[in-house]
């Protein structure tokens, strides 16, 4: 088996994971900080406890688990980078996250505003439908095991090690849960399976208590906690703002009747848009690593400043600050805080070795007193080298205090990355930190802003520089533009430093040259962004339909459908029926702007007059009478030197067509 706590820091598993020293210890194992020797990178360990690794059923959960939980790649889960077994004992390597855990946070007396707990909840929102849409169940959400990273992202931990757990045939100590008390869902409490539902009822309890830096529902013994939320809609309090409503649909009793892990993500992710941008949480980063250039013997690591919590902890916390290391690592029911010391100036022989109990270290012996002498003499020479170490360590730190420190330039960096500045400031013998971040029109993301003291100051070499790195283009709030004119959308667009593109469409409710629509929709975006806008161009232009044979009601009707106004006229035709739209102007499959004129023709048959009477008139006047009435005269009939009409062919008073000809007959 694996020794102990104590005796593992030091020891290397799968030739390649360095243990440098113990950062937490609770109910299904210890974690450790740790060293990739292969890749000359922080990771964390856990360490599963003996009496896990002796159960076949657990052992075998654990590699399956492990194994399907590697395969789990997103920004909010916690990564499982390899596991293995040691001696008999399961261990996982796990990505290492120095930011600490919401647990510590909120055990600070800190809570979220709006537009922190949204983004907070947005991200473990999004780690969870990533894990669920894969078959993952948490089974055991809660605020520690959400952990930070430096950048103050977090993590969902524990994916796979719940599932192992809660399957297996071991039994946690008393008053130990799968799944800890105060954030087990109700059907958690009654016994029953947990599902995807149970993990969004503790995310809706830590979204609760990180605002409100309370629990609904926590009793004075677990079983009251648990029994407390059976077949009880949880309701939210006034500081849950513009939450409340997600933290009501995260914390139905009935899991059916819960919001989804992916539908949480996108009510999330809009009201994240509407809120103010989030400020960056205050965290501490507790732990660092000896560097991977030399390797660590055991003798030069040393255990001090033990803290014991109790196995109630995560009901009710105590001891846990915003500085205590170790508690962000899983398990905050059962813990041990230590720090660690690394000294490379201890004797190598005083390196156990890896069968020697290191218990037995200056214990007397009975049957063996120079053995007893021995070690005593050792104890006493250690001593004297521990002193003659720390005087000599006193009297050159005052040397190099008396010694004025040399003098560097500052370069120049503001742009480059934060990487490539602090080793450009590294290779003149400077130190940097990071100051902070801020918003930058000009840099990109991740890029220098300013330095400070400012570049070409002449410094000593003891004084570090201080970053203040880009976050990228600020958000600009984008104001409503369905509605106003491209020329206003132009003006309000260019003032707030964004771009535009436009698009003409048709349409038959917005007058043209307004704008229809833009894209995103969004209350805020990037600046320097560009934005979609959909302008008007007006009602679409009509296609004249064919009304030829149609009556003219029928003609007007279609038209005024299309949009269209029917101007309807008469003419006489000789082959189209009384009545019947003859033509149109425009014609049939010709365009039309809405609310234009269409002239239809409607036949009224043919043209007919009656031949007058022209009996009596004179020659000129008869032949004038028929030609105002439409006819022609064909023939003249009569003696020479006739002057007056005597009649008509056909006779006077007969209808016949306009233009029809007609005989004229004289005296």
């Amino acid at each position: 088996m694996v020794a102990g706590s104590g005796e593992s820091i030091g020891m290397v598993l799968g030739g390649r994971y360095l243990l440098v020293g113990l950062i937490g210890k609770g109910a299904s194992g210890d974690v450790y900080l740790a060293q990739d020797k292969s890749l000359g990178r922080k990771v964390a360990i856990k360490l599963l406890h003996a009496n896990l690794a002796g159960d076949p059923v657990f052992t075998k959960r654990f590699r399956a688990e492990a194994t399907s939980a590697a395969a789990l790649n997103h920004p909010s889960v916690m990564r499982v980078f390899d596991w293995g077994e040691s001696n008999g004992t399961p261990y996982l390597v796990l990505e290492y996250l120095s930011g600490g855990s919401l647990r510590e946070y909120l055990a600070a007396g800190k809570v979220l505003d709006a537009p922190r707990a949204a983004a907070l909840s947005l991200q473990v929102a999004q780690g969870l439908a990533y894990a669920h849409s894969r078959g993952y169940v948490h089974r055991d959400m809660k605020p520690a095991n959400l952990l930070f990273d430096e950048e103050a992202r977090v993590r969902i931990a524990d994916f796979g090690l719940a599932r192992s757990l809660s399957e297996s045939a071991w039994t946690e100590p008393i008053g130990v849960l799968i799944g800890t008390a105060k954030y087990a869902s109700p059907e958690q409490a009654k016994g029953l399976d947990s599902t995807e539902a149970s993990d969004v009822y503790s995310t809706g309890l830590i979204i609760y208590e990180s605002m409100s830096g309370k629990l609904p529902f926590v009793g004075d013994t677990t079983l009251s906690t648990l029994m407390a939320r059976v077949d009880v809609n949880l309701k939210a309090l006034p500081e849950h703002g513009k939450l409340s409503h997600l933290i009501e649909s995260c914390c139905r009793a009935e899991p059916e009747e819960r919001i989804t892990a992916a539908s949480l993500v996108s009510e999330l992710e809009s009201l994240v848009r509407v809120l103010e941008p989030p400020r960056p949480l205050e965290l501490h980063h507790f732990y660092d690593v000896p560097s991977a250039q030399s390797e660590i013997d055991k003798t030069s690591l040393f255990v001090q400043n033990t803290i014991n919590v109790s196995s109630e902890a995560e009901l009710e916390p105590v001891g846990v600050g915003a500085n205590a290391p170790g508690s962000n690592f899983f398990d905050l029911e059962a813990f041990t805080q230590t720090s660690i010391l690394v000294s490379s100036e201890v004797p190598s022989s005083l390196s156990l070795d890896e069968g020697e109990d290191a218990n037995q270290l200056g214990e007397p012996e009975t049957a063996k007193p120079k053995k007893k002498r021995s070690r005593w003499w050792m104890a006493l020479w250690l001593f004297l080298l521990l002193v003659a170490l720390a005087f000599a360590g006193a009297v050159g730190t005052g040397i190099l205090k008396i010694l004025p420190p040399a003098k560097v330039k500052i370069p120049a960096v503001a742009g480059a990355t934060f990487a490539q500045a602090s080793s450009r400031l590294k290779s003149v013998g400077l130190t940097s930190s990071l100051a902070g971040y801020s918003y930058s029109k000009t840099l990109p993301k991740g890029e220098v802003i300013s330095e400070s003291p400012a570049a070409g100051v002449i410094i000593p070499d003891t004084t570090t520089v201080k970053f203040v790195v880009s976050k990228g283009p600020p958000p600009v709030v984008l104001p409503r533009l369905e509605g106003i004119s491209i020329a206003a959308a132009e003006s309000v667009l260019r003032a707030k430093g964004l771009k535009y593109t436009v698009t003409d469409s048709y349409s038959e409710t917005v007058a043209s040259g307004i704008i229809i629509s833009s894209s995103p929709n969004s209350a805020t975006v990037l600046y320097g962004s560009s934005v979609s806008l959909v302008v008007s161009k007006g009602p679409a232009p009509r296609h004249v339909p064919n009304l030829v044979g149609s009556t003219a009601q029928q003609a007007t009707s279609q038209l005024g459908s299309l949009g269209l106004i029917a101007n309807i006229i008469n003419a006489y035709s000789d082959t189209v029926t009384v009545g019947t739209v003859m033509s149109t102007n425009p014609s049939a499959g010709q365009l039309a702007a809405k609310g234009s004129t269409v002239t239809v023709t409607v036949s009224q048959g043919p043209h007919l007059v009656q031949v007058p009477n022209v009996l009596g008139d004179t020659i000129s006047q008869a032949q004038s009478a028929l030609t105002s009435a439409g006819l022609t005269v064909a023939n003249i009939y009569g003696p020479p030197g006739a002057t007056h009409a005597l009649g008509t062919g056909p006779s006077a008073g007969t209808t016949v067509r306009y233009g029809s000809p007609v005989n004229l007959y004289v005296f």
